[in-house]
């Protein structure tokens, strides 16, 4: 995939998001659009690169597949649906009078969205934690980049069970300081979401070694979706300040995500992973720096722009470094 042809694609999708958006609501639509694709863009750019690692591993089949029935659930189920049904869940409406509000008194459903969110912080800060824990908690990790702190991280996981310890820690403090029972149902779930993937990750592969049927692209397809759904929570309820409209929204960012996968696809593709090597390090570190953000906002209000600087700071510098590292092997 080449990198002309790339951007050529990027610039027809924004455009036909913009015939959509001005249709539906003029150049406050085109703006309010762009603006919330810019969004989700910055806020899942290291959400893209860890996909790219996990994508590398998978099949042509997977990698494909990743890009029409993944976006077929990013935009219908995250970006559309998982809104409603937690207004649904916490609001005590049917699923259609959600839908009905979302349309014909946008104000009215965004105020039951915003009432849910410390539900969906609890729940998306505490897999992104979990994900960023069993990352730096590896014990068979030979590549270090922030070296110290992940050279001592390694060392503990060889001690015992420290991710046990930090999100028991995690659920512990969150729920001592908020005395919410919601509030620690759904750090707990966010937990237990990420260990069930992570078994059912490994059912898989374990059966597809042992001469199953089961296709082992299905569990990494299942942990990379919940990942971007995760990774997208905190935009998702953020839109509402930017726009209160569910089709603009809905529209603006599905743009974003299809970059995001379309990029994701290009970093696979085109090798680049190879000469980057501490891009996944900085991915992981800007999930953690959101993960725990995420949870932070369940006490003091973080602006967006803080939350996708802080993660695009882990991925510019990794960049940074992952350049400095190759380019005498190159030169050789």
């Amino acid at each position: 995939m080449k990198l002309k042809r790339l951007l050529a694609e990027f610039l027809v999708i924004f455009a036909v998001s913009w015939v959509i958006e001005f249709a539906y609501m003029g150049i406050k639509g085109v703006f309010e659009g762009t603006t919330l694709s810019l969004l989700e863009i910055s806020l899942s750019f290291d959400n893209a690169v860890m996909n790219a690692v996990i994508l590398a591993g998978m099949s042509q089949l997977w990698r494909r597949r990743f890009l029409t029935w993944g976006m077929v659930i990013a935009v219908f189920g995250m970006r559309f649906l998982f809104p409603v049904l937690i207004v649904a869940v916490t609001a005590g409406l049917p699923v259609t009078k959600v839908v009905e509000l979302a349309f014909k008194e946008p104000e009215k459903y965004a105020h039951h969205l915003e009432h849910a969110e410390p539900l969906i912080l609890a729940f998306g800060g505490a897999f992104l934690l979990m994900v960023f824990i069993n990352w730096l908690f590896d014990a068979g990790k030979e590549l270090f980049w922030i070296r110290k702190l992940e050279e001592m991280a390694s060392k503990a996981a060889k001690m015992g069970e420290v991710k046990l310890i930090i999100a028991l820690s995690v659920i512990f403090t969150v729920g001592y300081l908020k005395r919410e029972p919601n509030i620690i149902l759904a750090l707990i779930l966010g937990i237990l979401l990420f260990e069930v993937v992570h078994f059912i990750k490994g059912a898989i592969e374990y059966f597809k070694e042992h001469g199953g049927a089961v296709d082992a692209g299905l569990g990494s397809f299942i942990y990379l979706e919940l990942l971007d759904a995760s990774c997208s929570l905190d935009g998702t309820v953020g839109a509402f300040a930017i726009s209160k409209n569910l089709i603009i929204i809905t529209v603006g960012l599905s743009v974003g995500a299809f970059i995001l996968r379309t990029l994701t696809l290009y970093f696979v593709e085109s090798g680049k992973l190879k000469e980057l090597p501490y891009l996944e390090h900085g991915a992981h570190w800007g999930i953690g720096g959101l993960g725990i953000m995420m949870l932070l906002e369940l006490f003091i209000h973080i602006p967006e722009p803080v939350i996708s600087s802080v993660a695009l700071l882990f991925i510019l510098s990794s960049l940074y470094s992952s350049v400095k590292r190759t380019e005498p092997m190159l030169k050789e």
